[in-house]
């Protein structure tokens, strides 16, 4: 039967009005109801559909309906034009992932929507529809300027960029010019802010970048109550409440450790101990990048033996993840690198598998030491010690030791000869912002968890006698990667010298043993008659069969060069010293 004359008049005007076309073709679950009730848009939400601009940025806080914003937005697009093409790039993998599961239960509670469907597939992201449209999700990862190239060359009508703060200006600048191909493409991006130091930050705040900015706190959700603000106070730091809740830039800096120093230590070797996924695999064949050196372990294929390597473990607290971190010494590269980084899920965690994956890192790596976090993790030690004692191979008993974060550490002044008492979770980050800011540090740029931890650490709040209270979520790698680091600290007190010399600290220099296949790598190993004769002589003259309960574990730090400390958390840094197979996952569970 013919629609009548006013009822096509009515079809037409909805289908060029994105809030009133999603009202009368979508349905979504009402948790209120537990019922499949019409999307309804949220005044918010109807303002940003509606805007007309070639160019929006969406400021908002958590709960607000940003990405479901853009998810219905990019749905509307394609299923009211021909031929076109909606782009969605995220910094990573778990956000487009999001975007499509919301994309696929939209899609199937809508009858219409369904059946104009022809093909939706995962590897890659793609949603295709009978009239030629389709939607493409992309990540670009977490290397600078280099996962997103496999966004270059799409083709787009319409790209929509969510979390764009956590991606590099490389990667933002990449897609940008996507955008600038043709003056009828819009762009449409969104992120919680965190901190006055992206381009997302230029994009709300300087009008010379053309976007028009919405700006929604996660007070403007009209469910908002004081229910849901009280769980927000209790779950986020002081300046996590600004970003996440309030949407504000807050104070410049406001991460511990130098976001730029961070990503220039993901940029001194290309590698990776984690199999590739399929995003970072495309974006190496669409941009001709090399292909990273895959530094993968198992008991079949043990790591190469190195005497400087230690293991940091953060056990399951409050029913979380688990996180364990090796971290080498490489003798040719005169940095601290990142070997692995492994996590026991919670649905997979428990006390005697987290013994065994020790037992079986221990086997793998060799490490000097293993240090681990007493708050969670006393039976676990007491294990560990006892399988070290009835095995005596492993030495497990004199590696692993437990410490507590709240605890004190004594610390001989090398003028003075006094020893200090410093709390032990201060000093153990203190050092880690050191190394990062003196770039002693190498990670992996595809290890994007361990990154965004690293970006996303912050001083929460300082307790009465001044000293930091850290973050306590989503850091489980940053603590690991503290406690690893700390185990260099005190077991190899000349290695950790190194450091401190100014003179030799600068300097670059790569390995000779499996970093070779690195162009970096070559042309720094060059350099080598740059280091000081008295660092070369402790290489050459080093003991490596030297049982390390024989070696001096306290480190001599002179703090008096680091003036007050509490400011570098702030944001005013010093640059004074302070398997081949995947690895593990050869086990059965």
């Amino acid at each position: 039967m013919a629609l009548l004359k006013s009822d096509q008049a009515k079809l037409a005007k909805i289908m060029k009005d994105p809030v009133a076309w999603a009202q009368a073709f979508l349905r979504t679950f009402n948790p209120k109801t537990g019922k499949i009730e019409p999307w309804k848009a949220r005044w918010y939400q109807v303002e940003m559909m509606t805007d007309k601009s070639k160019k929006r940025v969406y400021r908002c806080g958590r709960r607000t309906g940003k990405t479901e914003t853009m998810v219905v937005e990019s749905l509307f697009n394609v299923c009211t034009k021909r031929n076109f093409r909606v782009l969605i790039v995220t910094p990573y993998e778990t956000q487009v992932r999001l975007a499509f599961m919301r994309l696929n239960e939209l899609i199937q509670e809508s009858p219409v929507v369904k059946s104009m469907i022809v093909s939706n597939t995962k590897n890659p992201y793609m949603i295709k529809l009978a009239n030629d449209s389709a939607i493409l999700g992309f990540t670009t990862g977490a290397s600078s300027g280099g996962g997103a190239a496999s966004v270059r060359g799409q083709r787009a009508d319409l790209i929509v960029m969510d979390e764009v703060d956590y991606m590099s200006e490389a990667d933002f600048d990449s897609v940008m010019i996507i955008a600038g191909e043709r003056p009828e493409i819009r762009t449409v991006m969104s992120s919680t802010p965190t901190g006055k130091r992206s381009k997302f930050y230029q994009a709300c705040t300087d009008p010379a970048m053309g976007f028009k900015e919405h700006f929604h706190p996660s007070t403007h959700n009209p469910n908002w109550c004081d229910e849901m603000e009280a769980e927000f106070r209790a779950t986020l730091s002081d300046q996590g409440y600004v970003h996440e809740v309030e949407a504000e830039f807050g104070v410049q800096n406001t991460g511990v450790f130098d976001k730029a120093k961070v990503d220039l230590a993901k940029e001194i070797y290309n590698y990776s101990y984690q199999p590739l996924d399929y995003y970072q695999e495309n974006a190496l064949k669409v941009s001709g990048m090399p292909h990273p050196d895959m530094l993968m372990y198992d008991r079949n294929h043990p790591a190469p033996f190195n005497r400087f390597r230690t293991i940091g473990v953060d056990w399951d607290k409050y029913g979380d993840t688990s996180s364990i971190l090796v971290l080498e010494f490489n003798e040719s590269l005169r940095r601290f690198m990142i070997l692995k980084a492994y996590s026991v899920p919670r649905s997979e965690y428990s006390y005697d598998l987290a013994v065994k994956t020790i037992i079986e890192l221990n086997e793998i790596y060799k490490p000097a030491m293993i240090y681990c976090d007493r708050g969670s993790g006393e039976y676990q030690i007491e294990q560990l010690c006892l399988y070290g004692k009835n095995h005596p191979e492993t030495r497990l008993h004199e590696k692993v030791k437990g410490f507590s974060f709240a605890q004190n550490l004594d610390v001989e002044n090398p003028v003075t000869g006094e020893i200090t008492k410093e709390p032990l979770k201060p000093f153990m980050v203190t050092q880690l912002q050191i190394a990062f800011e003196r770039e002693q540090l190498v990670i992996s740029k595809y290890d994007e968890k361990l990154y965004k931890q690293l970006i996303d650490y912050e001083v929460v709040k300082r307790a009465q006698n001044g000293k930091p209270i850290f973050s306590d979520t989503n850091e489980h790698f940053v603590d690991a990667l503290g406690l690893a680091y700390l185990a260099m600290t005190l077991t190899f007190k000349e290695l950790t010298g190194v450091m401190r010399d100014r003179e030799v600290a600068n300097k670059v220099m790569m390995s000779a043993r499996h970093l070779i296949s690195n162009e970096k790598a070559i042309q720094s190993i060059n350099r080598a008659n740059d280091v000081r004769p008295e660092i070369q002589d402790f290489y050459a003259n080093y003991q490596h069969d030297e049982h390390p309960d024989e070696q001096q574990r306290w480190v001599k730090t002179d703090f008096s060069t680091y003036g007050n400390r509490g400011d570098s958390y702030s944001g005013g840094r010093r640059n004074n010293w302070g398997s081949r197979n995947g690895g593990v996952g050869g086990w059965k569970r």
